[in-house]
């Protein structure tokens, strides 16, 4: 029966890019495993930290403490106000810092849109593969060095890239007529509505 892709799974595909033989587990003190592990996560970040429609989100929010300061928590990779503020907000210290006021002090809760950092397990088959991937060529260059290895992944790698970015199209519904709702599509008919005493 087909399964979605483990980090076991992910780890011995990256060993397989130089013929490495599967392991059973992740923590079998093989120094080829360990660092096989450790670079998937290290691009599994990477990759996340672009941003797409499965880990960011438009007008979160953030409320202060009783200090009047936002901690931000440790899975967040980025965010921004919408840029209809006189603030200038950025993580600093673990907390979110307004570089206009110079201050870490906050009157109310602050809607910010946001990237998050999500295990791998718990993302989308296309991102997976993506970074399963990207992942194998890394561990190649990097374990035997092997060019041959690394320009016959890299075909996978950007086939892989297109299939995510067809289904970050696809899922966030993309339009010139952006809006802060989450990227809805124009639909005209909104307008003419209330003309024609449809609402």
């Amino acid at each position: 029966m087909a399964q979605k892709t483990t980090t076991l799974a992910a780890v011995n595909r990256i060993l397989s890019n130089i013929g490495q033989a599967p392991t059973t587990g992740l923590v079998d003190g093989n120094p080829l495993v360990e660092m096989a592990e450790l670079i998937l996560e290290e691009v599994n970040v990477a990759v996340q930290s672009e941003g797409w429609i499965f880990n960011s989100e438009f007008g979160y929010p953030f409320t202060p403490d009783d200090a009047g300061e936002i901690n931000i928590p440790s899975n967040v990779l980025a965010l921004d106000s919408n840029g209809l503020t006189n603030q200038y907000l950025v993580m600093r210290q673990g907390k979110l810092y307004d570089k206009a006021s110079h201050s870490y002090s906050f009157d109310g809760v602050q809607k910010l849109d946001v990237v998050w950092l999500f295990d791998f397990e718990e993302l989308p088959e296309a991102a997976k593969e993506y970074i399963t991937i990207r992942a194998g060529n890394v561990f190649a260059g990097r374990s035997v060095g092997s060019s041959e290895a690394v320009a016959f992944g890299q075909r996978e790698e950007v086939m892989s890239r297109a299939t995510l970015m067809e289904y970050d199209t696809q899922q966030g519904d993309y339009s010139i007529f952006n809006t802060q709702d989450g990227y809805t599509t124009y639909r005209p008919y909104f307008t003419t509505s209330p003309l024609l005493g449809y609402n």
